[in-house]
């Protein structure tokens, strides 16, 4: 069996060729004090090169000691007593020190050394510009804005697709038609990493398609007729008529047979819907009878008196047979 007091002078040895042992309130010591003591050795502050404003941070000071050792940390000047520190930093500078001093309790020699770190800041205030509504075919340029420090890195994606290699500038093409795309800004912190996304809903343009006029089929001489011209378009169209030789502006149309000579005449009325941003534009036609004092029309009721009389005169070459 294993002599108790063996294994206690084991422990001991084991503690006295390690070296330094950690105790509370950031003093460190030596079990074998009767050796002498020193100027604490091999000072190093342990923690991240760079922080980034509003991201919380973590140093500790660790040091060799031969006797206890009291540490103090702290940065730009103001420290605390320990040998651990944790701070957000509030405002970005350009760089900080961090600060580390072990004072021997016993002979009271100090060690100090320091550590440069670099700030970061952001990716913030990550935002989008550019033009409200995208033609498909048509290039169009966006700018992503970001505060960033020292610098940030871009990627772009357009609906379902990541763009990368494009800066903070990217001039994209729409190919297909559709009602709405997703364009996104991420916006990443050159050294930490970190980043930011910014996005918009970008409508695109569209139409004009199923172009259609409404409005009676027959008119009534000197009374008006209201015609309406329809079509799918993002954003909304412009409309144009076209009728006996005159234009007008707009929607709706109010039309007036004045002068009509011929009885089987008809008239054509023309709309054309044009896109206010593409500026592509499409035709619909409606063809307008002139009606009857019957209210029928005239164009009808001729070809129905002419059949008539053939009949009349079929009739009475039958009778003459």
């Amino acid at each position: 069996m294993e002599n108790p007091h063996t294994r206690l002078g084991l422990s001991l040895l084991l503690a006295f060729l390690t070296g330094a042992v950690a105790t509370r309130g950031g003093e460190v010591s030596d079990w074998a004090e009767g050796v002498g003591s020193h100027a604490p050795s091999k000072l190093t502050v342990f923690g991240p090169d760079f922080v980034t404003v509003g991201v919380p941070c973590s140093y500790v000071c660790l040091a060799e000691c031969s006797a206890p050792c009291t540490f103090t940390l702290g940065v730009d000047g103001e420290s605390s007593p320990g040998n651990e520190l944790s701070f957000t930093v509030r405002q970005w500078v350009e760089s900080m020190t961090v600060e580390c001093t072990a004072r021997n309790n016993v002979s009271m020699e100090a060690s100090v050394t320091t550590k440069r770190v670099q700030v970061l800041a952001g990716p913030a205030n990550v935002s989008i510009t550019g033009p409200e509504l995208v033609v498909p075919g048509g290039k169009q340029r966006f700018l992503c804005h970001a505060s960033c420090r020292p610098s940030c890195n871009f990627t772009w994606r357009f609906g379902s697709r990541w763009l990368g290699g494009h800066g903070n500038e990217i001039s994209i093409t729409a190919q297909k038609l559709a009602e709405k795309r997703i364009l996104t800004c991420k916006a990443i912190n050159s050294v930490s990493g970190l980043y930011a996304m910014a996005s918009m809903s970008k409508n695109v343009a569209y139409g004009p398609s199923d172009v259609t006029i409404e409005g009676p089929d027959y008119v009534r001489l000197g009374k008006e007729a209201t015609f309406w011209c329809y079509a799918e378009c993002s954003p909304s169209c412009a409309y144009l008529w076209l009728v006996d030789g005159h234009t007008m502006e707009g929607q709706k149309l109010s039309y007036m047979a004045i002068t009509i000579s011929d009885m089987t005449k008809s008239d054509k009325i023309l709309c054309e819907a044009q896109n206010i941003v593409s500026g592509k534009g499409k035709l619909a036609t409606k063809t307008v009878s002139l009606e009857g004092s019957h209210g029928k029309s005239m164009a009808p009721q001729a070809e129905l008196t002419l059949g008539l009389l053939l009949f009349a005169l079929t009739l009475v070459s039958v009778i003459l047979l």
